[in-house]
């Protein structure tokens, strides 16, 4: 605004008047009369005019009195400032072309001074608008345009609004984005008027007021079209003539233009996270006609996450900063021009000044005079302007600052009534802040919030969603309110700890809370951390999985124990080991059933004991052995089967059964039945020849038997060993059989089959049992154990293996199982396995255990080895 005067003001012997529907009266007559005004008006910016007002010159009202008035019921009453203005000769104006009125909200009143027979009071006239800014407020708008947003504010206002907004003029793609639903805008303790200011600057909104029919009306508008010239020709085109003098007709008298430098390019950018790789870069370059015209602005956050939002913001923010760049100002006594009007200037000499220009503000002054006789009134008027071309776009600068929340505040979380919990695809909650009265404590109360997670990646991390009815922690980006962001939660007198506090202070972790469920419905991991109680406690609700895709180890210090309340099922596709240290008990209340795809083993280092209480069925498909280190008995009732590790076996029963299908084997020297010794009360060594057995042998061919020599009993067990390998192998392939298994298997086993299976199956049954078990188990252990087997396998095995398989095919079969079996199982056990196991089974098996380590090893052993076996058979042994 130019601060240029003029230096004579035209006078003038026009009316201005003073009215209002609250204007107090004084005998029947307004009580103030106008003396001056004062003001200034701009776009965008609420008027303000000073008025200085006298009571009536009537000398019928007392000083006292004009002095007094009340003007209480003038404030928030609109008031209004009516000047007559020129008429072109011979024109018929309209009310609004032949008067400007001046209407604005009496915000202040108050009486002055007394001067001469006049009382003077100052009034103070602002905009309904102004009203907005006694006002501040917290709330929430969602899903409403900006237009929506500012007709809700205003709402509350009753006062007109004009819009001359032309939407075609910022489509960018599809329908205007400023007529798109914002999703969510917050007036954050913002007057009204701030909070609409506010959102006009961004998205490229102006407005002024005019005035009529004593009323004052908004308009908001977005573009230079929406101007409107002068209703009275007089100010429709104003020419420039300098003031020289005194005048009555209306001039621009004083007047200037200036270009500025300005920023050319404009730069914004901002974040979606619904589209994190996305380019959200807005830009808009208006570079003017002149140097350094590429000067570029850069924002962030540009305060949209939709592109189209964003090339709307960018070139409404060029616009604005591109506006100043060619601005004018001037004066002179025009009463009529009017902030929001255009005209068109003449007969300037700055010829490309001579354009049409946009009023964007005025200062107007007029000052009233009067004669002592109150005959006539006169006031002078100087009107000081800015312009604008109206070639160039005009836009408020971007002055109202967007409000910062300055720290994190408290919410609570909400959703639809009767659930528990309310989320969308990306985990993200709706709360009522602490401040917003407006809300109802449904999903409708604030926009989805996303929350702040202790680790986030691409299909991994950790995750949280708060719960209807949680408190939270929720700060924003950049102390923008109008994105939030949920940091964490906390406890309140109606949400409590899992644990109760203070006595549980050492216990830490987490616990969730089944839906739809009870205090104790829950999952949670909890630490206790009491010096001498650490814990760490889990529990899964229903169900808990666990996958370890590789190795896991488990260490165990002291007990573990596990309880199942069903089923227990464990799968190892590998190998299984299990080591206890100590005892290991295993207790299954029904069945068990094990089944071993290949081998199996069990190693007992002690004692081990089995007791079934019903039924107990081995299967075996190929070969069963028991080995025992020790004696080995099986006992039934009355019976028993006991072997011991010395050779004795010992079979005790009411009765004894032998019975072979196709023959019975046995074979053994001596045969005893019914010995007599300790066990049996008596008896004597009985021959048992072939007849009395009553088995004949029709395939084998019957050698003469000779009658043995004494035995000679200087001989000892230890003496036999060392001569018995030397002779024996080359006479007697018969009773090397028994001696060396390992290495005649291949020859012997074609003629002995043949022979023994047949005989021994009917004989041995019935006699060996009785006699055997009685006798072995005394004489055996004292003599025999202890010096057979040191010397026989060191011997037998070298010399036996080269000799008797050429001889022993022809002459063996029928002698050498009578003497051998008995004299080789105490000396040579290494030996015979292989030979023996056709021959021997059909004659000793039974009567060998038990006698020959008591007789046979003292001596038999001695006598045999130096002499021919087939001359010292005792008459009373025979081949079966």
């Amino acid at each position: 605004m130019s601060n240029s005067t003029l230096n004579n003001v035209a006078i003038r012997s026009r009316a201005v008047t003073v009215s209002s529907e609250a204007m107090p009266q004084l005998l029947g007559q307004p009580a103030l009369e106008f003396m001056s005004l004062s003001g200034k008006e701009y776009l965008g910016k609420p008027f303000e005019y000073e008025l200085f007002l006298r009571t009536p010159d009537d000398y019928t009202v007392p000083l006292a009195v004009s002095a007094n008035i009340d003007l209480t019921a003038l404030l928030g009453k609109e008031m209004t400032v009516t000047m007559e203005l020129d008429q072109p000769a011979g024109a018929a104006l309209s009310t609004d072309a032949a008067q400007r009125e001046i209407t604005g909200l009496v915000v202040k009143a108050g009486y002055l001074h007394s001067e001469g027979r006049y009382n003077v009071y100052r009034v103070v006239l602002k905009p309904w608008l102004w009203l907005a800014t006694l006002t501040t407020d917290y709330k929430i708008f969602q899903d409403k345009t900006v237009i929506e947003i500012i007709d809700e504010v205003l709402k509350d206002y009753p006062y007109p609004v004009e819009k001359r907004l032309d939407v075609s003029r910022y489509i960018v793609t599809g329908e205007s984005p400023r007529n798109e639903p914002r999703a969510y805008q917050v007036q954050y303790g913002e007057t009204d008027f701030d909070f609409i200011q506010r959102l006009m600057e961004e998205w490229g909104i102006y407005w002024f007021f005019e005035h009529s029919d004593s009323k004052h009306r908004l308009v908001l508008c977005d573009h230079i079209g929406v101007h409107r010239k002068s209703a009275n020709p007089a100010y429709q085109t104003l020419a420039f003539q300098p003031q020289n003098g005194k005048t009555d007709a209306e001039y621009i008298s004083t007047f200037s233009i200036a270009e500025t430098l300005c920023t050319g390019h404009y730069v914004a950018s901002d974040f979606d996270f619904t589209r994190s790789r996305a380019d959200l870069r807005a830009i808009n370059q208006q570079p003017r006609d002149t140097s350094w015209n590429t000067l570029e602005l850069y924002d962030w956050p540009g305060d949209y996450t939709d592109g189209n939002h964003g090339e709307l913001l960018a070139r409404t923010r060029m616009e604005a900063l591109r506006a100043p760049g060619r601005r004018a100002d001037g004066s002179g006594n025009v009463r009529g021009l009017a902030c929001g009007q255009t005209f068109e200037l003449t007969n300037y000499d700055y010829t490309a000044a001579n354009c049409e220009y946009l009023v964007i503000g005025t200062k107007l002054e007029l000052t009233g005079t009067a004669d002592e006789s109150g005959g006539s009134y006169e006031y002078t008027c100087n009107n000081q302007f800015d312009v604008q071309p109206t070639s160039e776009m005009f836009r408020l600068p971007q002055d109202t600052p967007k409000p910062r929340v300055s720290g994190p505040q408290s919410a609570i979380v909400v959703g639809p009534p009767g659930n528990e919990l309310w989320t969308d695809e990306f985990g993200r909650v709706k709360v009522r802040f602490a401040w917003d009265r407006y809300g109802r404590n449904v999903e409708t109360d604030s926009c989805w919030i996303r929350v702040s997670q202790a680790w986030a990646g691409t299909s991994f991390g950790g995750i949280y969603i708060p719960r209807i009815g949680q408190e939270v922690i929720v700060d924003f980006w950049n102390g923008d309110p109008d994105r939030p962001l949920i940091t964490g939660s906390l406890y309140n007198t109606l949400t409590s700890p899992p644990w109760e506090l203070p006595g549980n202070a050492t216990q830490s972790g987490f616990m969730s809370r089944s839906i739809e469920g009870g205090l104790q419905n829950f999952n949670s991991i909890r630490f206790e951390d009491k010096t001498g109680g650490e814990e760490v406690m889990i529990q899964a609700e229903r169900q808990m999985n666990r996958l370890t895709k590789v190795d896991e180890s488990h260490v165990v210090g002291s007990n573990f124990s596990v309880g199942v309340g069903s089923e227990f099922s464990s799968k190892v596709v590998g190998t299984a080991t299990y080591e206890v240290g100590l005892a290991q008990s295993l207790k299954v209340g029904g069945a068990e059933s094990t089944a071993v795809g290949g081998a199996s083993m069990l190693t007992v280092g002690g004692a081990r004991v089995v007791t079934i209480g019903g039924v107990s069925t081995h299967t075996v498909g190929g070969a069963y052995v028991l080995d025992a280190g020790g004696a080995l008995s099986i006992v039934c009732g009355k019976s028993s089967l006991t072997m011991t590790p010395d050779g004795k076996i010992k079979l005790i029963g009411d009765e004894i059964r032998v019975q072979g299908n196709e023959r019975v084997v046995v074979k053994g020297m001596p045969l005893e039945l019914n010995p007599g010794d300790a066990d049996c009360g008596g008896g004597a060594v009985v021959p048992v020849p072939i007849v009395a057995l009553g088995v004949a042998a029709p395939d084998v061919p019957q050698l003469p038997i000779e009658p043995a020599p004494e035995p000679t009993p200087e001989l000892t067990p230890e003496e036999a060993p060392e001569e018995t390998p030397e002779e024996t192998p080359d006479e007697t392939p018969d009773e090397t059989p028994n001696e060396t298994p390992d290495e005649t298997p291949n020859e012997t086993p074609d003629e002995t089959p043949n022979e023994t299976p047949d005989e021994t199956p009917d004989e041995t049954p019935d006699e060996t049992p009785d006699e055997t078990p009685d006798e072995t188990p005394d004489e055996t252990p004292e003599e025999t154990p202890e010096e057979t087997p040191e010397e026989t396998p060191d011997e037998t095995p070298d010399e036996t293996p080269d000799e008797t398989p050429d001889e022993t095919p022809d002459e063996t079969p029928d002698e050498t199982p009578d003497e051998t079996p008995d004299e080789t199982p105490d000396e040579t056990p290494d030996e015979t396995p292989d030979e023996t196991p056709d021959e021997t089974p059909d004659e000793t098996p039974d009567e060998t255990p038990d006698e020959t380590p008591d007789e046979t090893p003292d001596e038999t052993p001695d006598e045999t080895p130096d002499e021919t076996p087939e001359e010292t058979l005792p008459p009373s042994f025979a081949e079966i």
